[in-house]
């Protein structure tokens, strides 16, 4: 069984108003960011630098460097393929994990499988409905959250939406250990919230946390309900600041997923355009 999420939508473009700008919604990679304890740290190093022997010499002073970048598919903003997580040997569609799990990574629902993204998001600034700046470690994001923060700007959930949720969880970002949770845990919605957005139509979902879901997890893991269950993919570390601050009822969302066989996730440079 293949993701929710459809091909590209031209027609959104349409509704590009005169003067619509892109947004950022992404972290830069390096070695300093934070990384979930369970994935692997993110390292560059230089194979080849400018001035190094080279095969042949170049007579006219030229020169080239590269890298080698060791990187897990989850570090940095990044989106799961449904490859991701599983439920009693299971991944999405009923497919056993043990029929499409190889050295190589996963034959199916890995990121090489995640089409481009272009789409309606709906931002849902939940820590600007609470008035605060940040939601605390552990703390669980209601369906009355998620109400209340749509109000902020007017919107609502549509079939076919992406919603973007602000925890504020991004003001601790230079600070590894509370933003990987080990410091308490981490906010985000619960099982009760995530199958509200189902029941809603949304087709993607993302958080400024490094797992879309409240950790220490307080019930069902709301990962395996979208990604086993629904096909839903989820996207972590989105820097959501500047585009929640606009109020935009509804955004057009962009994002590329790496076309990585095999992996069960790929880090995305999103952007939003208003």
């Amino acid at each position: 069984m293949a993701s929710r999420l459809s091909s590209f939508e031209p027609r959104l473009f349409a509704c590009l108003a005169e003067g619509a700008r892109i947004y950022e919604l992404s972290y830069a990679m390096a070695p300093s960011m934070p990384v979930y304890h369970q994935h692997i740290p993110y390292s560059l190093a230089l194979h080849r630098r400018h001035g190094d022997p080279h095969p042949a010499k170049r007579p006219d002073g030229s020169s080239f460097a590269n890298e080698v970048i060791v990187t897990s598919g989850h570090s940095g903003t990044h989106i799961d393929a449904l490859g991701h997580f599983s439920r009693n040997g299971c991944l999405h569609g009923g497919i056993k994990v043990s029929e499409i799990e190889t050295r190589d990574g996963y034959r199916e629902l890995n990121a090489a499988d995640i089409p481009p993204i272009l789409q309606h998001a709906v931002i849902v600034d939940v820590a600007s409905a609470r008035n605060v700046d940040c939601l605390e470690p552990g703390e669980e994001i209601a369906v009355s959250d998620i109400e209340k923060a749509l109000t902020l700007t007017g919107g609502d959930i549509a079939a076919g939406d992406a919603v973007l949720i602000r925890t504020g969880w991004s003001k601790h970002w230079s600070d590894a250990e509370t933003f990987i949770g080990r410091r308490g845990g981490m906010p985000g919605p619960g099982e009760k919230a995530a199958r509200w957005l189902v029941s809603r139509g949304a087709t993607l979902v993302g958080s400024d946390t490094p797992a879309f879901e409240c950790l220490p997890m307080p019930g069902v893991s709301v990962h395996a309900i979208l990604l086993v269950d629904e096909g839903i993919h989820i996207m972590e570390n989105l820097n959501l600041d500047e585009i929640a601050g606009l109020r935009r009822p509804r955004v057009i969302f962009v994002a590329l997923p790496l076309r990585l066989v095999g992996s069960t996730g790929s880090p995305i440079r999103p952007i939003a355009i208003a």
